[in-house]
């Protein structure tokens, strides 16, 4: 498998469309939707969005849903062209990187004095609703990432203070609490809703931004959440996906989320209690996420849908802990089993029935551009930081 031709054919394919896209969770961007009586109803914004997000047929185009730039998205194609870039050292990969990191700082929440940045979707899940460009962690912490990533290879002061913006965001509005040992942070402003892989992705940007300012804040804050999601794993090693009574289940992708996540505080601020834990969470992972082949399982329990996000989840989590041959493998199975040769893109999901082709750019364009990228990154060489 070529994966530096593939690489190239599907990033060749993302510019054509200049890296917009549809996205599993945007059916409220219906044109048609919004203008119904249905749309003040929590409850039927919720169904219509679960009814594009499972659909194996995509209505979007019908519905009048246009397709946009993700800033997750985008912040995912970045750190894969600097991870090319830092393996190649062709100038277009930064040079690209350069203005999707503009195209994200457009996107900003206009209303705050720091950089902080949601999806391009209006999104109602069952905890809160977020109306579209609510800044919220997952997106902010990410942009963060991106920015630091530029960062390393442009030494460009201004990448460095957009991320320490988002670290301020996090700080001022998403602290759920903080004691003397423990702290834990919230999904979006405003919403006491606990989910470990977004504490965690908080704790790895603090983890991070300490580890290039000094600055003992953010050493805390990193320690402190870290600690607090540590301290919440089962004695199995797996971790619910949150603390509310519906967010009790164990999936394959969050779970892979929180051991990169701890990976790099590890890196930064080491602790045997992190270690700990990895060892434990890792162990888990490996042995109730994956088929022998390496085709990845959507819960500890079930296999279908067999999804692209927990390919490229997978690739990121083998690599973060060296498992170099477990990596290839799912880089091949994935490529083999989900990767539209005609059409240069990766399927959404496999259910036992059926496959969604539906072409998704944040779910599985950039997160597997980014994966493969990183793969390249990790078995060529090269200079990248960050996990």
């Amino acid at each position: 498998m070529d994966i530096s031709h593939l690489i190239e054919r599907q990033y060749n394919a993302l510019k054509e469309r200049d890296f917009k896209g549809y996205d599993p969770y945007d059916g409220l961007s219906s044109r048609i939707f919004r203008k119904t009586p249905c749309f003040g109803s929590r409850r039927l914004r919720l169904a219509w969005i679960q009814l594009f997000k499972r659909s194996p047929v995509n209505p979007r185009s019908v519905a009048l849903v246009p397709e946009g730039y993700n800033a997750k998205g985008l912040a995912l194609v970045m750190r894969g062209l600097v991870c090319l870039y830092s393996i190649t050292g062709v100038e277009a990969y930064r040079r690209e990187a350069r203005r999707l990191a503009q195209i994200i700082i457009s996107q900003r929440a206009v209303d705050r004095s720091y950089f902080c940045v949601g999806y391009n979707f209006f999104w109602e899940a069952k905890a809160f609703s977020a109306p579209t460009f609510t800044p919220n962690m997952v997106v902010s912490s990410f942009a963060g990432q991106a920015f630091l990533d530029l960062y390393a290879v442009d030494d460009d002061t201004r990448w460095l203070d957009y991320a320490r913006q988002v670290g301020e965001f996090i700080e001022r509005e998403l602290v759920l609490f903080e004691s003397v040992d423990e702290a834990a942070f919230g999904y979006v402003p405003g919403e006491e809703t606990m989910v470990h892989n977004v504490n965690l992705m908080g704790a790895r940007l603090y983890a991070r931004l300490y580890s290039l300012t000094g600055e003992e804040r953010y050493g805390r804050l990193a320690v402190k959440a870290a600690r607090y999601s540590a301290g919440a794993q089962r004695k199995d090693g797996a971790w619910a996906y949150g603390e509310n009574p519906h967010h009790r289940w164990v999936d394959n992708f969050h779970t892979g989320f929180n051991l990169v996540s701890l990976r790099e505080i590890d890196r930064y601020l080491p602790d045997r209690l992190w270690k700990r834990s990895m060892e434990k969470g890792l162990a888990y992972h490996l042995d109730h996420h994956f088929l022998d082949d390496m085709t990845p399982k959507y819960y500890d329990s079930r296999l279908y849908p067999i999804d692209i996000h927990n390919f490229a989840q997978g690739i990121d989590t083998m690599l973060a802990f060296g498992y170099e041959e477990k990596a290839r493998m799912l880089a091949e199975r994935c490529v083999e089993t989900m990767w539209d040769e005609r059409r240069n893109y990766f399927y959404y999901q496999r259910s036992r029935w059926y496959t969604n082709r539906i072409d998704y750019m944040r779910w599985s364009q950039a997160w597997m551009f980014y994966a493969l990228a990183r793969y390249r990154l990790e078995t060529e060489g090269g200079e990248a930081d960050g996990a």
